[in-house]
């Protein structure tokens, strides 16, 4: 392994409750529809907002009506962030795991299915310029599909300068790691944080790399893995 990429949103932020909150308050405002267990986990969770709109809310949407309901969504999301300050932390043990690697000098990166305000925010409030370099980040910028397609860890791999094949990824949803998976990412290691999604994870064969709750264990999972 040459590189790893970091999944961002309930990965390395454990935020998963305060975008479907955002997402639970758009939808009940410009749709009917009602939201199953699964469709949060199959259709929100990873997904691009322009995905998640089409989906719920209209697939008539325009570009513009798509851009601004984005920005509203995303508006309440950083709003509720701030709202709830003492949840505003990394998950548990990845500063220490980010400290280590880049004392390694092991090349970091994130792809991840938010929007370039969301990163830019995150940036600030967690110091990730301390480990990360934000040209490397890969965001949703409407230029590629979304998780599941592989798009998004190709592109983030190139930018680290290495095949899908040489790299690490980190992933919390079912989508993101149908992704890596397409994208022949050669180790992939899922994060379940609540032991909700451990048997679905193995039944689908996702997560070959390992399945950890936080990054307390991380280079022993990545070590069992023949990393």
């Amino acid at each position: 392994m040459k590189g790893i990429i970091f999944d961002f949103n309930g990965t390395m932020f454990q935020d998963s409750h305060l975008h479907e909150k955002a997402w639970f308050f758009m939808i009940n405002k410009y749709s009917s529809k009602s939201i199953t267990d699964e469709e949060i986990l199959m259709n929100i969770h990873g997904r691009t907002n322009n995905e998640i709109l089409t989906y719920f809310i209209s697939e008539n949407l325009t570009d513009q009506e798509i851009g601004e309901l984005s920005f509203e969504k995303e508006a309440y999301y950083r709003e509720l962030c701030l709202k709830n300050k003492k949840e505003l932390k990394l998950t548990e043990g990845l500063v220490e795991t980010l400290d280590q690697l880049k004392e390694l000098g092991m090349p970091l990166t994130i792809a991840t299915a938010t929007v370039k305000e969301n990163v830019e925010f995150y940036f600030e409030v967690f110091h990730l310029a301390d480990w990360f370099d934000f040209n490397n980040v890969t965001f949703d910028d409407g230029s590629f599909p979304g998780k599941p397609e592989p798009d998004i860890f190709i592109i983030a791999a190139k930018k680290l300068g290495f095949e899908p094949s040489e790299c690490l990824v980190i992933e919390d949803a079912v989508s993101g790691l149908t992704a890596a998976k397409k994208a022949g990412i050669g180790t992939i290691i899922a994060i379940d944080p609540f032991g909700k999604n451990r048997s679905l994870f193995q039944e689908k064969q996702l997560g070959s790399g390992g399945i950890i709750t936080d990054f307390t264990n991380f280079f022993e999972v990545a070590a069992s893995s023949s990393i």
